[in-house]
């Protein structure tokens, strides 16, 4: 019983681990109204690139605001940091990044501690854009 306890216990703490290496960040936006649309398309490759290519990048959920179009905030979520270096290092980021800096009026990166770490999206039946702009794996 004791042994069992023990087991659990130390095998929770890896997961607890695992956990905590995972990296989540907030990228909050605003865009030049008059790049709004090409930077809309720059964001959407990038993000299928990312989803497609890159196993770290576990989730890029940009969500733009309905009232001003204009500001959107970016929900990444990595495997680890490391993914998260090798991510901005990518050429798609690279050329995201470079080919839209002229297009952003303000950035804000926020690292967050989600409160389930583990807790996916959940898509209605049949739904879920794995190759859109909200892609999740």
């Amino acid at each position: 019983m004791i042994i069992g306890t023990l087991i659990s216990m130390v095998a929770c703490s890896f997961s607890v681990g695992a956990q905590e290496a995972q990296m989540t960040r907030l990228s909050k936006l605003t865009i030049n109204a008059d790049h709004l649309p090409a930077y809309r398309d720059a964001l959407a490759e990038e993000v299928r690139a990312s989803m497609e290519l890159e196993p770290g990048v576990l989730s890029l959920y940009a969500v733009f605001d309905k009232e001003d179009p204009t500001r959107l905030t970016i929900l990444e979520i990595y495997a680890s940091r490391q993914a998260y270096e090798q991510h901005v290092k990518s050429s798609h980021f690279l050329k995201y990044k470079n080919g839209t800096l002229h297009m952003v009026k303000s950035l804000e990166l926020v690292d967050v501690d989600p409160l389930l770490p583990a807790l996916k999206i959940k898509w209605p039946s049949g739904g879920g854009d794995t190759q859109g702009a909200g892609a999740c794996r």
